[in-house]
């Protein structure tokens, strides 16, 4: 299963961030006059530097003219068609018709029937268009018309180019061009079907949609996708905890729904960590952390409408909570690779755990309600918190039963068997929003407790993960601005494994990986209003269970299954799609 997610997460290389449509531009006419000059040397023996640039001129006649026209229409029919991604579909574009066209002058006198390339160019160009228009573009009802009219500027060009210097059958060119868009476009269908196969199967849903579906969200922000989820989804039962500091300056929230926060995007829960914080500080005056709690992508929501239910689960546990004045023991221990950290305020336990710097995923529900019902032996309330802090590029989750899960249960009796103190202390907390790749919209959170010249930091980030070596950059950083103000300060960096920021960026984007400055600028700044704000508080805390539509067990590991046997049938089906389809294009040429 672990595999399957890893190669699925692999795919994210296939996205990369297009040029200026400026330089995209410039490289169509550049690869123009390139292929001219190569299309002139094709023609002719003798070979002169004034044959050349006419060459050249000839070639962005040929192609990079009827390439920028094909794109700016594009974009003035479609809006949609960002010019950034429709001119780079046109260089492509150029270079498909530009190597057909070569090897159709290079290979004219020595193959024959060689000369008809060109037109398998033209049907190769086109089902690139309606190939990319369909599944990347998601312009299923105007992918053919678009891609015609493209197909109509090239071979008018061709036409009035005068073919090479060839003599060329108007009729006959126009023949031979809608002939192998038809071909192809034959065999596009025919691809379709084939690796449409395994999802349908496997999910109820065609593959080529889901794809479509999937780079629409990635380029669009559109929620198709949802539906898909949703029909796959099934009803779970979960919960949430929720911890409510307020004293005179402060009202502070520590909320931990055992949901996970994915799967990317704008999709299901990926936005949960905003919207959670948004809804239950209407005001703006109110802090509220969102944490990590133990789930995997099993219980990613199907939808983003599945906050409601998030939210109406966090209000109904906020109004049963009773403050009151408490007292506060802080305990760490290690186990094994698993470093946990207990935090009892009153009779409530405040769990997190971490294997930093190794690899720290997500860990099981069942683990968690475990972990939860071992801590209740001491506590008679608690919550278990991943603090996933640790991202190395392994990808993992910890189950039931697994060696690192009997660590995390041996390391909660450890910590709450032990005798404790509890003392009082003293509350404050201040949040930041960045407008940086590795966070998401809740920022960053940074909660202090005092008790004397003691200081516990927690610093929540909004963020898939966070790179060791960056975690223990922002520890040290926190160490010394405790002994700045004269504490002895020691605490943790969390994530909330959000997966709004795994979007073309990167599918692994942990905090650290970028902008550092401009996080430990945002910490300092923290640092400082969170002890301004320091102040003795009341505390309560509660918890309440709730029903969610989530994608459910073992449905991640096929989605991510699916997309790789689908990936795979691409690889093998466009290859032999393409060669099949210009051997038997270039034998009915021949037979014109």
């Amino acid at each position: 299963m672990q595999e399957a997610k890893k190669k699925a997460i692999a795919l994210s290389k296939y996205f990369v961030s297009l040029p200026h449509p400026a330089k995209t531009v410039i490289a169509i006419f550049a690869l123009s006059f390139l292929f001219g000059i190569l299309f002139s040397v094709a023609r002719s023996s003798e070979f002169t530097p004034l044959a050349a640039i006419a060459g050249g001129f000839d070639g962005v006649y040929l192609l990079a003219f009827p390439a920028v026209l094909s794109a700016v229409g594009l974009f003035v029919l479609r809006r949609k068609a960002i010019f950034r991604r429709a001119s780079f579909l046109a260089l492509l574009t150029v270079a498909c018709y530009g190597a057909f066209y070569l090897a159709s002058l290079f290979l004219s006198n020595v193959v024959p029937g060689a000369s008809n390339l060109v037109f398998v160019g033209f049907g190769v160009s086109f089902a690139l268009w309606y190939f990319l228009l369909m599944i990347a573009f998601d312009f299923r009802k105007s992918a053919a018309l678009l891609s015609l009219m493209q197909l109509a500027l090239f071979a008018f060009f061709f036409l009035t180019g005068a073919g090479f210097y060839s003599p060329f059958d108007p009729a006959g060119v126009m023949l031979r061009v809608f002939l192998s868009s038809f071909v192809f476009i034959c065999a596009i269908y025919l691809m379709f079907y084939v690796v449409s196969a395994p999802m349908k199967k496997n999910l109820g849903v065609s593959s080529m949609d889901a794809l479509s579906m999937f780079l629409s969200q990635w380029l669009y922000g559109e929620k198709d996708l949802e539906a898909v989820f949703d029909e796959i989804g099934e009803d779970a039962e979960t919960l949430v905890w929720l911890g409510r500091f307020s004293g005179k300056g402060n009202d502070t929230l520590f909320v931990v729904p055992y949901i996970h926060f994915g799967p990317f995007g704008n999709l299901g829960g990926s936005e949960f960590t905003h919207m959670i914080s948004a809804a239950l500080c209407p005001d703006g005056r109110r802090n509220v952390f969102v944490f990590h709690g133990t789930a995997t992508h099993d219980f990613n929501p199907v939808t983003s409408d599945e906050a409601g239910k998030v939210i109406a689960a966090c209000n109904r546990a906020l109004a049963r909570l009773r403050l009151a004045p408490a007292r506060l023991s802080h305990n760490v221990c290690r186990v094994g690779s698993v470093r946990a950290s207990a935090m009892r305020i009153g009779d409530s336990a405040f769990l997190s755990y971490t294997r930093a710097p190794k690899t720290t995923e997500d860990i099981n529900f069942g683990l968690g309600l475990a972990l939860m019902e071992k801590a209740k032996k001491y506590m008679k309330d608690a919550c278990v918190v991943d603090e996933h802090n640790a991202e190395t590029g392994d990808i993992s989750s910890v189950e039931v039963g697994s060696h690192i899960g009997f660590e995390m249960l041996d390391a909660t009796e450890k910590l709450l068997s032990s005798p404790h103190k509890q003392s009082p202390f003293l509350f404050g907390s201040a949040e930041a929003k960045l407008s940086i790749a590795t966070l998401g919209s809740n920022g960053l959170k940074l909660a202090l407790f005092a008790q004397g010249k003691k200081l516990t930091a927690l610093l929540l980030a909004d963020s898939n993960s966070v790179t060791p070596d960056f975690r223990e950059s922002l520890l040290s950083l926190m160490s010394g601005l405790g002994k700045e103000h004269g504490y002895s300060c020691n605490g943790e960096v969390m994530s909330t494994d959000t997966h709004q920021i795994n979007t073309v960026q990167g599918v692994l984007h942990p905090l650290g990986a970028d902008d550092k400055g401009a996080v430990f600028s945002a910490v300092r700044k923290l640092f400082s209003e969170a002890l301004t704000r320091l102040e003795p508080v009341k505390f309560g805390a509660s918890s309440e269970r709730f029903r969610i539509r989530v994608f459910g067990t073992g449905q991640s590991a096929e989605i991510a299954s699916t997309i790789n046997a689908v990936v795979a049938l691409l690889k093998l089906a466009l290859p032999i799609m393409l060669i099949v389809g210009a051997v038997l294009l270039v034998w009915a040429l021949g037979k014109i």
